[in-house]
């Protein structure tokens, strides 16, 4: 055998036995369930008190809109009355006239606290769908199964839940060491532009520190990603930023007769179409990393191989990505032509022709890296850039902390036949306005949701089951006696 032959085939061996050994290795970081207390829930309660929610229409418009301010005020008092326990016992106080904080003194204030994230307001249906829901949007029906309505999962769903929690602990006795607040903002649909940031200002003003927060944005996805059959419940710790920019095109106009070669709209659709064909490259590290950390050693041995060898895989794993939507917004800066404008009849070339593009921030990229690149990308002086709003991705949040360890022993409790794993939220949450408030923050709705319920959320049909209602409740109750009492 030729010297450069035995080379190539020693590499290869080598090579080999490198990534059988990292495979061997790539040992799973799932945790044990523990036994848990059979608390029983009333789940018919619970439906009827979140049932009468939805029918309140706190609906965030637009950020300039008008506020519906009576559903508000309506909400509130409906949660006086079904909660009498938590308005006896803790302090309430309102933000913005319609967020709200209840603060539970614990027997330790010194200790940082436990900060509990819900929003009351919800999107509104979009008009003309409203015959294509099963249940009129606001009705708060209840089959016998699920809760139908309009913020059913997003986000009355998890507020009711908490509720149900706190005011089950306070019938019991339970007094807890650390304080526990509960932030529910009015306007999350809106980006929580004087709910949550005006609650997390306070906060911060008043020197509170929490030892961990929790909101929505993960959950317990099945037939989530086409890699895996079993259950993923996703511990969001980190999410992404966004930017809005406006496109622009000014012409002369005229007559649709003698159009010049290249119209608005042409120029227009021509940036439209360039920045799809050239999105902002994609990487797989941060919070994705560490997902597949959890996620690997779960899969077939084939896959599993090539997640403990991402260091030679990666460039693989990003053309596959690349083909499903899901994957390839965990890996990138996404894309998205959300508005397009121009044009008043079919004879008259339009003077001024705006496009509305959006972006989902990945940590590593920033506001201004990813300007930069729609700029490059376009390269075309004749088209004005704005930018609208946004804010660059939030800091990833420790897998190692003890309050992480408390919500991925308490999921898996909950839903021990669920694999659990950090993972990127790639929508906004409140969450990330409470940075100065605590380093810990994280994602996730004690709720089970198969794609096809996935998708009712901001579309038709949304739906809860009373059973989901039930473990969710648990849920919350568990996690308070795990994290408040240490």
């Amino acid at each position: 055998m030729k010297l450069g032959l035995r080379i190539v085939v020693g590499f290869l061996l080598v090579l080999i036995a490198v990534l059988l050994v990292r495979t061997v290795g790539f040992e799973s970081r799932q945790v044990a369930p523990e036994a848990i207390s059979a608390l029983e829930f009333d789940g018919a309660g619970i439906a009827q008190r979140l049932a009468a929610g939805i029918r309140h229409r706190t609906i965030s418009h637009h950020v300039d809109g008008p506020v519906e301010v009576q559903a508000f005020l309506d909400l509130h008092a409906q949660l006086r009355t079904d909660y009498p326990q938590i308005h006896a016992k803790l302090t309430r106080e309102t933000v913005s006239d319609y967020s709200l904080i209840y603060t539970w003194k614990g027997k330790r204030p010194e200790l940082p606290a436990v900060l509990l994230l819900a929003h009351q307001d919800v999107v509104p249906v979009e008009p003309g769908t409203e015959d294509v829901w099963e249940h009129p949007p606001f009705s708060g029906d209840i089959d016998g199964t699920f809760v139908w309505g309009r913020g059913a999962i997003d986000d009355k769903g998890a507020l009711f839940c908490i509720l149900e929690a706190v005011e089950g602990l306070l019938s019991r006795g339970f007094v807890p060491e650390r304080t526990i607040i509960l932030a529910l903002g009015h306007d999350e649909e809106l980006g929580g532009p004087t709910g949550a940031t005006q609650i997390a200002a306070l906060l911060k003003e008043r020197g509170i520190k929490a030892e961990f927060a929790i909101d929505e944005g993960g959950l317990v996805a099945v037939e989530s990603i086409s890699i895996l059959d079993d259950p993923i419940a996703l511990i969001g710790i980190a999410e992404k930023g966004y930017l809005t920019i406006e496109l622009a095109v000014e012409t002369t106009g005229g007559h649709s007769s003698m159009p010049p070669r290249h119209t608005g709209i042409g120029i227009l659709s021509a940036a439209i179409v360039a920045l799809e064909a050239n999105p902002v490259p994609g990487s797989i590290d941060g919070a994705v990393d560490i997902m597949f950390d959890h996620l690997g050693p779960e899969l077939s041995f084939p896959i599993k191989l090539v997640m403990a060898n991402r260091w030679l895989f990666r460039s693989l794993l990003g053309v596959a990505f690349a083909g499903e939507a899901a994957l390839d917004a965990m890996q990138r800066t996404t894309t998205a032509a959300t508005i397009f404008n121009g044009g008043v009849k079919a004879n008259v070339l339009p003077t001024r022709v705006k496009a509305t593009v959006n972006f989902r921030i990945l940590p590593g990229d920033t506001i201004e890296s990813v300007r930069e690149h729609v700029r490059r990308t376009i390269d075309d002086e004749r088209i004005k850039l704005t930018l609208l709003n946004g804010r660059n991705p939030s800091p990833i949040s420790s897998i190692d902390s003890p309050s992480f360890k408390a919500i991925q022993q308490t999921v898996t409790n909950f839903f021990p036949d669920a694999i659990v794993s950090p993972y990127l939220v790639v929508g906004g949450t409140d969450a990330r306005f409470y940075g100065e408030v605590s380093e810990n923050l994280y994602r996730f709705a004690p709720f089970r949701f198969a794609d096809e319920d996935r998708k009712r959320i901001h579309g038709s049909n949304e739906r809860v089951a009373i059973a989901t209602l039930s473990r969710a409740v648990g849920f919350y109750t568990a996690l308070i006696e795990k994290t408040a009492s240490r």
